[in-house]
């Protein structure tokens, strides 16, 4: 009997679009997703980041892992080995050419039923959001400068427009393949419940929503004005100082932005209403060609368009202005004393490891059974069993 053809979903965008949290949920409990027929191809979902400096033709530049190159043609092996449903998701897929899309499907195609996924947000959520995470990618430009770029690129040329015109994306990626298998699930509008994009996205994977935990805690979180503000400003002040690629998603990104200035209650960022406006025209726009183009839409593309306000008579409070001094004094003095905290944090781990290495080398039975005794009962019984004996020794 012929093996069955895997379904293969390619879920390949956009950044702010609810993907980490699909991926943390999915990544989380992979061996559920298994159970439920879905593979999750590669070691961990750091494979998926390689994959896509592999489509994208980044793989051989040395400041990227060396493990990066061939990374796509690894998880291509392990989907088409697979007899169920795989899905490969990473949202940097949605900066790849036509000609590099074309060429991450075909090697699929001739075995397994491709399907191309996107996850799609209103734009006047999503300029804002991606102003963010630029400047938690080194970004020095303003909020300001940010949104006057995004609305100057009438050709789309920008990274903005490459990942977040929708129906661009999935013109790339879903070329030539049957309009069924083209699909879009839309976020629902702010303050909805947040597993209502899980349940659509499970249900498309034909997964079972309701045996996934969804109460994780929340990564990728937004940054407040004032939170925005310190992070461009710090950015500015490093120069040359911890490139990227390099370093400055480790020291930075990881730590400053995600885990210091994230949690942090900041001033919420929103587009004035002019630019709200215009969001919401470019995103009727996309809107209208996904729905020319036929693809599967999981939700409704009216949620792509919110409902903007009519400004009120009167000037306008500058939305871009920038924090005051005095605030971002406040916020800087803050953020230094938890920046000391998660130092001595590390200092410490540092110390006990080498605490534990030193006991290694000097010690190695005992370091053994200690290890061992940390994590099974029984050999923490058979540690005090050697002590016992050592002491009946002397």
């Amino acid at each position: 009997m012929a093996a069955r053809r895997p379904r293969v979903f390619l879920h390949v965008g956009s950044p702010k679009t609810g993907t980490t949290f699909l991926q943390d949920v999915l990544w989380s409990q992979r061996e559920t997703a298994r159970e439920q027929g879905l593979l999750l191809p590669g070691k961990r979902f750091h494979d998926h980041f390689l994959a896509t400096l592999d489509v994208r033709g980044l793989a051989e530049d040395e400041n990227y892992p060396a493990e990066a190159r061939g990374m796509w043609d690894r998880l291509v092996q392990q989907s088409l080995a697979w007899e169920g449903t795989v899905l490969v998701s990473h949202e940097l897929f949605a900066g790849a050419s036509a000609e590099q899309a074309a060429r991450a499907v075909a090697s699929l195609a001739d075995r397994a039923e491709v399907h191309v996924v996107i996850t799609a947000r209103d734009h006047v959520r999503q300029i804002a959001a991606e102003w963010q995470e630029h400047v938690k990618h080194r970004s020095a430009a303003s909020f300001g400068s940010f949104v006057r770029s995004v609305r100057d690129d009438t050709a789309g040329r920008s990274w903005f427009w490459q990942v977040q015109d929708y129906a661009g994306v999935l013109e790339r990626w879903g070329a030539g393949l049957p309009a069924e298998q083209v699909h879009v699930v839309t976020v629902p509008p702010s303050g909805a419940d947040p597993a209502i994009l899980w349940d659509r996205f499970a249900r498309l994977l034909g997964v079972d929503p309701a045996v996934f935990d969804t109460e994780l805690e929340r990564s990728n979180s937004s940054l407040g004005a004032e939170q925005a503000e310190l992070l461009r400003r710090v950015n500015a002040e490093l120069g040359e100082r911890l490139p990227l690629p390099g370093p400055y998603p480790l020291v930075v990104k990881n730590v400053l932005a995600h885990r210091i200035l994230e949690p942090r209650t900041g001033t919420r960022l929103a587009l004035g209403v002019e630019d709200q406006q215009y969001a919401a025209r470019a995103a009727r726009g996309i809107a209208d060609r996904i729905a020319a183009m036929g693809a599967d839409v999981v939700g409704d593309l009216d949620e792509l368009v919110p409902d903007v306000a009519t400004p009120p008579s009167g000037a306008e409070a500058d939305p871009y202005a920038v924090p005051s001094d005095a605030a971002l004094l406040a916020e800087s003095v803050a953020t230094i004393a938890d920046l000391l905290t998660v130092l001595n944090e590390r200092r410490s781990a540092v110390a006990k490891a080498d605490d534990l290495a030193q006991t290694a080398r000097e010690k190695p039975v005992r370091f053994a059974l200690v290890q061992a005794a940390e994590n099974r009962p029984l050999l923490r019984r058979l540690r005090g069993a050697y002590r016992r004996a050592k002491a009946r020794g002397r």
